[in-house]
């Protein structure tokens, strides 16, 4: 675990690419489950027009 870190420390950028992965991954998983779950549409009636 150690040589994990040490890897680590000294390859700083490795943290902008997974951070851009995880980015990239939440938005497809937002597409999906908006592609998967269509907006239910329905008819709203007029406001009325009280004095």
């Amino acid at each position: 675990m150690r040589d994990f870190f040490r890897f680590m420390s000294r390859h700083p950028w490795i943290y902008v690419v997974l951070a851009f992965v995880l980015l990239i991954a939440s938005w497809a998983a937002l597409i999906l489950v908006a592609a998967r779950n269509p907006i239910q549409e329905f008819e709203v009636a007029p406001p009325s027009h009280h004095q």
